[in-house]
């Protein structure tokens, strides 16, 4: 239970919190911005994803925030790590690039 306590109460550097936030939020609005395509006639080509949306926009908002989440979260409690930094390398450009790609997407339909 000590270990429990000492790493959640750990302190993140502001850089890794930044960029954590960044990602999630970037996944909200990708997430947000997939379903507003849709209902103008876009097409979801990842193929859980489109399962999860014909249960419900409900599910595919909560698992595809979720999974962000548990990575994010991951970095978070292993921000010292050689694996968070790499994570957080790839996985913000990444997130960025795409809400921009989701937003340009807007002028062009």
């Amino acid at each position: 239970m000590q270990t429990l306590r000492r790493t959640l109460a750990r302190t993140l550097d502001t850089r890794t919190a930044i960029l954590c936030l960044a990602i999630l939020s970037l996944n909200l609005v990708d997430a947000f911005a997939t379903l507003r395509h849709l209902e103008h006639g876009a097409e979801e080509l990842n193929p859980f994803m489109l399962a999860l949306l014909h249960h419900s926009a409900r599910s595919f908002l909560v698992v595809k925030h979720s999974l962000a989440s548990i990575g994010v979260v991951g970095i978070a409690l292993y921000p010292g790590q050689r694996a968070a930094h790499i994570a957080l390398a790839i996985l913000f450009p990444i997130y960025f690039l795409l809400a921009l790609y989701q937003i340009g997407l807007f002028y062009f339909m």
